[in-house]
């Protein structure tokens, strides 16, 4: 698939996920199809971004279908994993972030927050923490430092997690 196509289809399915999901006669979509059969969905998002508000935009679609999932009465089992620069706006001081970006940023860690309460799993990959100067006691309570996001995400696979890779 071509990088403008991935970024393309990415965002347009994030921009749909925050969309009143309801047909032509006003009934409200569903995943029926998809789900048949299933009472658990288990998924790992692999996040790289370099634009708070994009990371806020994903972690809000990442809400939207955790409260589809329990909407249709399948039992969600979702992992964050925060690689590369998005690392920087999960932590506590927000050291080194524009001035300009710091509420996007605050929103973000707010939505990271709720996800957290909602039961997600967070987690920030330690390699771009270390690339980045920053430690893990320097990320914000609600997300877990792990030794190699890239490896927790192939974990996750292996235990029959679907990847859903942002970029």
């Amino acid at each position: 698939m071509k990088p403008l196509f991935k970024v393309f289809v990415v965002s347009a399915a994030l921009l749909f996920a925050n969309a009143d999901a309801s047909g032509a006669t006003g009934e409200p979509l569903g995943d029926a199809n998809a789900l048949h059969g299933q009472h658990e969905a288990k998924a790992v998002f692999m996040i790289d971004v370099n634009d708070p508000r994009k990371l806020d935009h994903v972690l809000n679609g990442i809400e939207e279908t955790d409260t589809g999932l329990v909407g249709q009465h399948v039992s969600p089992q979702l992992v964050v994993v925060i690689i590369g620069p998005a690392v920087a706006f999960v932590t506590k001081d927000r050291r080194g972030i524009p001035y300009m970006e710091q509420s996007a940023v605050a929103h973000a860690q707010a939505t990271l927050g709720k996800l957290a309460h909602m039961g997600v799993r967070l987690e920030a990959c330690g390699v771009a923490l270390k690339g980045m100067d920053l430690k893990p006691e320097d990320v914000i309570s609600e997300v877990h430092p792990v030794g190699n996001g890239y490896i927790s995400a192939i974990g996750y696979q292996a235990q029959g997690y679907a990847l859903v890779p942002v970029y």
